[in-house]
């Protein structure tokens, strides 16, 4: 792979990791609510759930295509309808002093990625556009996904840090900011259907 390739797929990786998407707004709404130390089990299981999809998709690009397709179809109104259960919950959120104490749950962040299809989508992407072009073996290609489950979960742990530093305008403004966030998720949501 020359370094311009490199280049190109590194910036098509931050830019897709770093843009808002369910994991991220889910990873700044839970510490921006619960804080750091509540919140770590969400984050915890966001990032370890990219892992798994990383697997799924390169075990699919590496020669299951005929399975995955099918799946992407269903998961694609599985996602859609959690996004829309996350927006809900997000707009009816209160701060934490308001609401009745309450952790976020590793397992809530663990399968939001199973529901996630923008992740499916960018790195499925990734893998046929500049991975498989050039790494033969699903060896090499699980080993180059430790690198986008990295970003991934850089990206999101960037996302819940901004939360904790929102933490007190959180408090006077919540309705404002659920509401953007929520419109995030709707629209991520609709994205999905479209596409």
């Amino acid at each position: 792979m020359s370094i311009s390739v490199f280049g190109t797929m590194l910036g098509y990786m931050l830019v897709c990791s770093f843009t808002p998407g369910p994991g991220n707004i889910l990873a700044l709404n839970t510490t921006t609510q619960f804080g750091w130390r509540k919140g770590k089990p969400l984050l915890l299981g966001i990032c370890a759930g990219y892992a798994p999809v990383q697997f799924i998709c390169t075990l699919a690009v590496y020669g299951l295509n005929t399975f995955l397709l099918p799946v992407l179809a269903v998961l694609k109104y599985i996602g859609t309808i959690y996004m829309l259960w996350l927006a809900l919950n997000i707009f009816r959120s209160k701060p934490l002093e308001n609401s009745n104490g309450g952790q976020a749950s590793f397992r809530e962040g663990f399968s939001l990625q199973f529901v996630n299809i923008k992740i499916y989508f960018y790195i499925m992407t990734l893998l046929m556009v500049y991975l498989v072009p050039h790494i033969s073996t699903l060896l090499g290609l699980l080993l180059a996904g430790l690198g986008v489950v990295s970003i991934g979960s850089i990206a999101s742990l960037t996302w819940a840090f901004a939360g904790i530093k929102l933490q007190k305008t959180y408090a006077k403004h919540f309705k404002l900011i659920n509401f953007v966030l929520s419109l995030f998720l709707l629209y991520c949501a609709f994205d999905i259907l479209k596409g």
